[in-house]
């Protein structure tokens, strides 16, 4: 009765836990390139308990009692968002699984895929938080248009002139595993050894995918599917916080009791 107690308890902090995830997926529903999380749960060990056999022989069983539930990892999905065209020429969406590479202020870089884009003070292309692309392209104060290919390579064409100059070439990151990737928030994650090494490539090359100037990538948040899983975890809380109340009810019947 009282590992009743205990077992309900590790599903009401799993339970608690699910919908804290499933909230934040909610949350950055409208946040471009966003990729929700899912969680996994497996069970905890279980202990062998000597039980009576039935058939009046003094012999016994065995039987395995679990002992409950717990999370055992929290993996970011990263399939592919729908685009979503914008018209704004610093926008740029991956048609594919790569990243852009970004520096950090500590000197270390991260990988993203919201590709909304903005120039600096000095004119180079850093996104929304400010973070120098590691390909550092920068764009002339006289430039007056802005044009990304497909392969990533950035023109501009200069104001009072009819000529086109490529000032830079994007290039793309991708990695053997991307559930590896260390989530630093703000879209950005850190490499880590899970995800193996950066594997670096222009645009449209080793699977990287296309570069498409004007769109971005919304995130996969599915808002049917997370309201689903919402109700799921909500009745897995009641269920468990039923068992626990059950099981004091049990605890205090056997405490009443009289010869």
């Amino acid at each position: 009765m009282i590992e009743s107690l205990y077992i309900a308890e590790t599903g009401m902090t799993s339970q608690q836990r699910l919908i804290d995830v499933i909230s934040n997926n909610i949350a950055n529903a409208s946040t471009p390139g966003f990729k929700k999380t899912n969680l996994s749960f497996v069970d905890l060990v279980y202990q062998t308990q000597a039980t009576p056999e039935s058939n009046q022989s003094s012999l016994s069983s065995s039987v395995n009692n679990g002992a409950g539930v717990k999370i055992m990892t929290g993996m970011k999905d990263f399939t592919i968002g729908d685009l979503k065209p914008t018209g704004n020429p610093f926008d740029l969406a991956i048609q594919g699984n790569g990243f852009i590479e970004v520096e950090m202020p500590s000197g270390d870089y991260a990988y993203t895929r919201a590709g909304r884009m903005r120039l600096d003070a000095d004119g180079n292309l850093v996104t929304t938080q400010g973070y120098k692309l590691s390909t550092n392209i920068q764009i002339p104060p006289d430039a007056k248009n802005m044009t990304i290919s497909s392969d990533g390579k950035v023109m501009v064409e200069l104001d009072g002139t009819d000529e086109i100059q490529e000032v830079g070439q994007l290039e793309l990151t991708k990695f053997v595993n991307n559930e590896g990737l260390e989530t630093l928030g703000n879209n950005l994650y850190a490499a880590s050894e899970r995800a193996g090494n950066a594997i670096y490539s222009k645009p449209g090359e080793l699977g990287t995918g296309q570069i498409l100037q004007g769109s971005t990538e919304v995130s996969n948040v599915s808002m049917t599917e997370e309201m689903v899983n919402l109700m799921l975890a909500q009745r897995g809380y009641q269920l468990n916080a039923r068992i626990i109340q059950v099981s004091d009810q049990l605890l205090d019947t056997i405490n009443n009791l009289r010869r």
